[in-house]
């Protein structure tokens, strides 16, 4: 099954190097361990839109964050992404973008001590 298939929409990272492996190929052949952030609201989504947090990303990493595109930033640039988290949080007022940075974070955190990458599809 095609990454796309079970992931869309939404942030997320291997826990083990079997799932890293598999996402690597952006194709899923069985279940696999990962960290999920779903963006299914479509509030949350417009709102990190409108506060140009991919695109931040994207300049710093030198990705392409995008509506339908699949991306992967590699663990040695996530603490990039983590200052940039704790300074776009202070920008936020709405509830649940609140609780998406902080789950954000902790994703983010989580794959830098295991050294794996992050994931992207929207």
């Amino acid at each position: 099954m095609q990454l796309t298939e079970c992931y869309r929409r939404g942030i997320f990272s291997p826990c083990n190097q079997d799932a890293e492996d598999q996402l690597r190929f952006w194709y899923v052949d069985h279940p696999l361990l990962v960290n999920f952030i779903s963006l299914n609201n479509d509030d949350d989504y417009s709102g990190l839109w409108d506060l140009k947090v991919f695109d931040k990303i994207n300049g710093l990493c030198d990705s392409m964050i995008d509506d339908y595109e699949e991306e992967v930033i590699e663990p040695d640039q996530l603490y990039l992404i983590v200052r940039l988290i704790d300074q776009e949080y202070q920008n936020v007022s709405s509830p649940s973008l609140k609780i998406f940075f902080k789950s954000f974070r902790e994703l983010l955190e989580k794959a830098i001590e295991n050294q794996k990458p992050v994931f992207f599809i929207f």
